[in-house]
């Protein structure tokens, strides 16, 4: 039966009152099972140390004479026969100059190849550039050889790398890089966390170890462990003593507020329900900030992490606990008329700079409902890479075949360049 594009707003005006219907009743919907730890929270201790939402009218904030940098990073894969490439773009904004682009601006390495290990070893004798990566900051190759390795339920066949683990740790070491950067700016904004504590720096996440890994040199995915934890050292190096914030925009895949009991209050339930971070937030804004427009805030909270990570290849410690400084965060409910509304987590490692930055960062929003401090640097990463993936794409398509979905977003890319969208 065919339908009318009424038929079909019907039918979602309808899915959506059921929805709402549904939202009332779920706050009170407790698991009958023990909910999985996140494992990258696990070693996390939270407080919220005030229970009371703090309203803002960010319309009324106005300019800031704060002088403030911001900065993101991006990428993008670009998957041909026998090899991956990982593109890395980044950008840096200043209230104080002009903006930084990271590579092109700043060298550092912008392109990870991922390979078989043999033809990454040969590749890397023969190319002897700064700009390439083929291994990690802890020199071991991004190689995707599956080979036997050794793990608590037996062996099994793994990869030696993950091209997302190449990826993390490429972004990464090039936000080091632009934060090497700031130097007249007062406030620093970093485009997600402040550092980042993902699963794998868990020894709960269990890595397999290659059987042969004294004959191929090389001790799999476990080295990225070690590279991720050495570049976190480094930016905690870097941003110490710094008035540095970091804002996280992406929260359906956190979980850090159903561990906070006192959340009950907030949400006006018997107890916190599994949800995602976004969930629980959603569930806090009918409640409390349904006629709100600007902005209401959760917190501060008080985060405490514990990561401790030792090369097993050196036995050397690279990250310890005492390394991680204590964070404060606000989780933040923006709302603009139309009832539209974004969520984020904004964190620092002072209480102050946290209070004092607030009306700084949401002191100007754009039409995509981001801080425009953020959004200029999340667009502006993004088209780097766009260009940097389609240059990768023009040179490399004469000399080896690029896979099918690759060479689709290269060419939607072209299109994107040659209109002046990108």
């Amino acid at each position: 039966m065919s339908k009318s594009e009424a038929d079909i707003q019907l039918e979602l005006l309808r899915l959506g009152i059921e929805v709402s219907k549904f939202k009332g009743k779920i706050k009170n919907i407790m698991p009958n099972y023990t909910p999985e730890e996140s494992l990258g929270d696990s070693k996390e201790s939270l407080q919220l140390i005030d229970d009371k939402i703090k309203r803002v009218d960010v319309f009324s904030l106005g300019g800031s004479d704060y002088s403030v940098a911001s900065i993101d990073t991006s990428s993008k894969i670009l998957r041909t026969t026998f090899l991956d490439l990982v593109v890395v773009g980044g950008a840096l904004y200043s209230t104080e100059r002009d903006k930084i682009v990271f590579p092109f601006d700043t060298g550092g390495r912008y392109l990870g190849i991922a390979s078989y290990l043999e033809l990454i070893r040969t590749l890397k004798n023969s190319l002897h550039s700064p700009s390439l990566a083929f291994h990690n900051v802890v020199g071991y190759e991004f190689a995707l050889d599956e080979v036997n390795v050794e793990t608590k339920e037996g062996v099994k066949r793994e990869s030696l790398y993950h091209l997302d683990d190449v990826a993390d740790e490429l972004r990464l070491e090039a936000e080091n890089i632009l934060i090497r950067q700031v130097s007249k700016e007062k406030l620093l904004v970093i485009d997600g966390p402040l550092f980042p504590t993902p699963i794998e720096l868990s020894y709960s996440f269990q890595f397999g170890v290659p059987e042969e890994k004294d004959k191929i040199k090389h001790w799999g995915r476990i080295t990225h462990r070690w590279a991720y934890a050495t570049l976190i050292k480094e930016r905690l190096d870097l941003i110490k003593g710094k008035d540095v914030v970091g804002v996280v925009k992406r929260l359906e895949n956190s979980r850090k507020l159903r561990r906070i009991p006192c959340l009950t209050k907030l949400i006006g339930s018997t107890g916190v329900p599994d949800l995602s971070d976004a969930e629980i937030l959603e569930l806090i804004s009918e409640t409390h900030c349904s006629s709100v427009i600007g902005l209401c805030l959760i917190g501060p909270l008080e985060i405490k992490s514990e990561i401790d990570v030792k090369r097993e290849d050196i036995d050397q410690v690279v990250l310890a606990p005492k390394d991680l400084p204590t964070r404060y965060a606000y989780y933040a409910i923006l709302k603009i008329p139309g009832e539209v509304q974004s969520f984020f987590r904004v964190e620092s490692t002072s209480q102050t700079v946290l209070d004092n930055s607030i009306g700084v960062i949401f002191s100007s929003i754009t039409s995509d409902i981001l801080p425009t401090y953020i959004s200029i640097v999340d667009n502006y990463s993004k088209r780097v890479t766009k260009g940097l993936f389609y240059i990768s794409f023009n040179v490399l398509k004469d000399f080896i075949t690029v896979l099918h979905d690759s060479k689709l977003e290269a060419i939607s890319i072209s299109k994107e360049l040659s209109s002046g969208l990108a």
